[in-house]
């Protein structure tokens, strides 16, 4: 769990190494701050394709990944006929984090960067025309989603190929939202706070369904006489 917490800071955290755009306080959008604004548009304006290219392909993945991770551990758990309560916590852990943060994002209400900030347009293909599903900018749902799956899914397979790849890609899908003009670092860092904490909740508390009751029985010992 350190390590998966230390790599998502890390990769949260490096876009604060940018220096901060300058901002007209005056035209600032509700909910935010200078700096805030300021860090967006310097997140926005990156255009080493190096940096774009992996945020364009991993923000395309949030969708088939979010609808597909827990479908397919039961699917892995059942053929392997293994464990199957790592997919029950991740399918409960899922829908937790969703009903929080919705009922966050319809509670505080704040407008969407390309709708508020002047010069920030949607690069995400889902925020662009008039019709928008989810016009709540804070918090981050694809990134409380990501983390969520990340943290289930790195706390009940706790190897060092499961971790990193998951803490990678939670991490940059949310700095991905970011450049994608969709949400602010606050949105983000909300988001991956939500997804984190309800994914480690659902794991610690949730206790075993589907645990091996074998496993379970008191071990018997038959002595002949």
């Amino acid at each position: 769990m350190r390590l998966v917490l230390s790599l998502i800071a890390l990769t949260l955290t490096a876009p604060l190494a940018a220096q901060p755009a300058a901002v007209d306080t005056t035209a600032l959008p509700p909910k935010t701050e200078p700096y805030e604004v300021g860090l967006l548009l310097s997140v926005y304006a990156w255009e080493n394709p190096a940096v774009v290219v992996p945020l364009r392909v991993v923000n395309e993945t949030a969708y088939p990944v979010y609808f597909g991770a827990a479908p397919a551990l039961w699917a892995g758990a059942a053929l392997a006929d293994a464990d199957l309560d790592p997919a029950l916590r991740l399918t409960v852990a899922q829908a937790a984090n969703f009903g929080v943060t919705f009922a966050l994002k319809n509670l505080i209400n704040r407008p969407r960067p390309y709708v508020a900030v002047e010069g920030v347009s949607a690069r995400d293909r889902g925020h662009q025309g008039d019709e928008v599903f989810d016009p709540h900018s804070f918090p981050s749902g694809h990134t409380s989603t990501a983390f969520v799956i990340a943290t289930s899914v790195s706390l009940s397979y706790p190897e060092w190929y499961v971790v990193l790849p998951a803490a990678a890609w939670a991490g940059t899908m949310g700095v991905a939202r970011v450049w994608h003009g969709v949400h602010y670092p606050s949105d983000v860092l909300a988001g991956a706070a939500i997804g984190m904490a309800t994914g480690a909740a659902v794991h610690f508390l949730m206790p075993d369904v589907f645990g091996d009751e074998a496993a379970a029985q008191p071990v018997r010992i038959v002595i002949p006489l």
